[in-house]
C-alpha cells in the first residue's frame, strides 16, 4: 500500500453509503511523503500544475460494516495549490474555474497565520527547556554564598530565581521534562507560555 498523504478538510465530507462524516482523506497522489495538507496548500508532488485529480473517498464504518467503503473524489488543483476537495465532477470543474485573487489572499493568510502559530510554539517550547537546562545547572553548581550578604538581599535573588526559573507544576512533576512536553504540546492553547 504504502505511504501516504493526508488532507484535513475543514467541512467534512458525507460517505455517500452511510452517511458518515469524514474529516480527512489520504491520498497516494502528492509524493506519497507522509505530509498534511488543507485547502490552500502548497502541493508540488501534484501530478497535474492546474486540473482535477481523481483519488477515492474511504469510509471506515463502510468498509467495517462490509460494505464498498469507496467513493469517486476530486481533488482541484490550482496553480499547484489544493484549491478543493469535491464528491462531484462538476462541482470540482466549477470550483477550478472559480479561483480568484480573494482565495490565494485567504490562503496566504491562513498559512501565514499556522506559520506565525507553529514559531510562537516552537520558541515557547524553546524557552521552556532553557529554563529548565538552567535550573539544572544552578542546582548542579549552586552559586557560592556572597561574603557580607544580608538575607534581605538573598531573599531578593532567590526570589527573582523562582519567578523567572521554572514553575511549580514543572518542579513538583514526578517527571519534569514530560510536563514541560505536556505544556507545549500542539493540542494545548495557543497562547505562549514559557516560563
Amino acid at each position: 500500500m504504502g505511504m501516504f498523504d493526508t488532507i484535513y478538510l475543514k467541512t467534512p465530507l458525507a460517505c455517500p453509503g452511510c452517511g458518515e462524516a469524514i474529516s480527512e482523506v489520504q491520498t497516494h497522489e502528492f509524493g506519497e511523503t507522509m505530509r498534511h495538507y488543507s485547502v490552500g496548500s502548497l502541493v508540488t508532488a501534484s501530478p497535474v500544475v492546474t486540473g482535477i485529480v481523481k483519488e477515492t473517498l474511504w469510509c471506515s464504518t463502510c468498509s467495517n460494516a462490509d460494505r464498498s467503503g469507496e467513493s469517486p473524489l476530486y481533488l482541484v488543483i490550482w496553480h499547484s495549490i489544493l484549491a478543493g476537495v469535491e464528491q462531484d465532477l462538476e462541482k470540482a470543474e466549477k470550483r477550478l474555474a472559480a479561483v480568484d485573487r480573494l482565495d490565494l489572499i485567504g490562503w496566504l493568510d491562513e498559512n501565514q497565520r499556522e506559520a506565525a502559530r507553529w514559531r510562537r510554539k516552537y520558541n515557547a517550547l524553546y524557552h521552556d527547556l532553557k529554563r529548565w537546562h538552567e535550573h539544572l545547572q544552578r542546582v548542579k553548581d549552586p552559586e557560592p554564598a556572597v561574603e557580607g550578604e544580608n538575607a534581605e538581599v538573598r531573599k531578593r535573588r532567590e526570589a527573582c530565581r523562582h519567578l523567572l526559573g521554572p514553575p511549580e507544576e514543572v518542579l513538583n512533576a514526578p517527571d519534569p521534562l514530560a510536563a514541560i512536553i505536556e505544556r507545549n504540546s500542539p493540542e494545548a492553547e495557543d497562547e505562549p507560555n514559557g516560563f
